[in-house]
């Protein structure tokens, strides 16, 4: 298993609005630490606008020349219009995610697209600050409203999405999040199995199932063979922080034994949101992770 980055270091970096220049400076700065590997991702609507033929291109090429991969692309910004039960707005989701598809296959380094699991927008009441664009710290159903209802919609729309992938030669996997229709690997267990594709997968973000008191190693072990990718960020288990691995309460040594167990080879993709110094907080991260993978075995 190698050390990888996630979108979320240009996020520390550059902030929630990540657009081209920044794609370019980012992918020069993880060369400079040792990395060979940083997933890109459309954050927020407005960085849909980065992503034009000639940027796509340029992107693409400046990735080789570093010898960086990039084998998935995290649809994030579409999350909650894809949850909602509008169904004017769900349509418009459906649309931007589309266009994320297309971004994944004209870029033509990824084999997989990631969609990060929202919550219908008219059912939360309020989010967590630990971040900007946090999940969920409530949600509560409108009197006209029920989980059956918000569950079979979800599911239909995920299947839509799993097309628009498949149509491109790319794979799905779903990132479960807090207080969302998808928040757990339990969750992402049932709906994989109503959609029944070997191209739906789940990416597991440690911080977020540790933060709902989950057993990342158990978690590891339930989607063995259907994991995709695993993001590396630790927390207290109280607060759903993404801390550097080994500055929170998770046991980083069983995650990875379990790893191995179920022959996991992706990387270990490091997301660390809000940081004082990004450069040397990553490579502090990297070298601790390598340490641990090291003393596995």
């Amino acid at each position: 298993m190698k050390v990888g980055l996630n979108p979320g270091f240009l996020f520390a970096l550059y902030g929630d609005k990540v657009f081209f220049r920044e794609m370019i400076e980012g992918a020069n700065i993880a060369a400079s630490l040792g990395f060979d590997s940083l997933r890109l991702e459309v954050y927020c609507d407005p960085e849909y606008e980065a992503f034009t033929a000639e940027n796509i291109r340029a992107l693409r090429q400046h990735y080789q020349s570093l010898k960086i991969t990039s084998d998935y692309f995290v649809a994030c910004a579409p999350r909650n219009k894809l949850a909602t039960m509008d169904p004017i707005r769900r349509q418009e989701g459906l649309r931007d995610f589309e266009r994320l598809a297309e971004i994944a296959g004209e870029f033509g380094l990824c084999d997989t697209v990631s969609l990060v699991c929202g919550a219908p927008e008219e059912a939360v009441v309020s989010f967590l600050d630990t971040y900007p664009g946090a999940p969920p710290s409530m949600i509560r159903l409108p009197e006209n409203l029920t989980w059956d209802e918000v569950w079979k919609t979800y599911v239909d729309t995920v299947h839509k999405c799993l097309t628009m992938c498949q149509s491109r030669g790319l794979k799905l996997s779903l990132e479960p999040l807090p207080m969302t229709v998808m928040n757990n690997t339990d969750t992402y267990l049932r709906l994989a199995g109503e959609i029944g594709s070997r191209d739906l997968g789940i990416v597991i973000d440690a911080s977020h199932l540790h933060y709902q008191r989950e057993s990342l190693p158990v978690s590891i072990e339930k989607v063995k063979g259907q994991l995709m990718s695993f993001c590396v960020c630790d927390n207290n288990g109280v607060e759903d922080y993404h801390l550097g691995p080994g500055k929170g309460t998770i046991d980083w040594a069983e995650c990875v034994r379990a790893l191995k167990k179920i022959g996991y080879t992706g990387t270990l993709d490091l997301e660390i949101n809000v940081v004082d110094d990004v450069n040397a907080r990553y490579s502090e991260a990297k070298e601790y992770l390598e340490g641990v993978i090291r003393e596995v075995g």
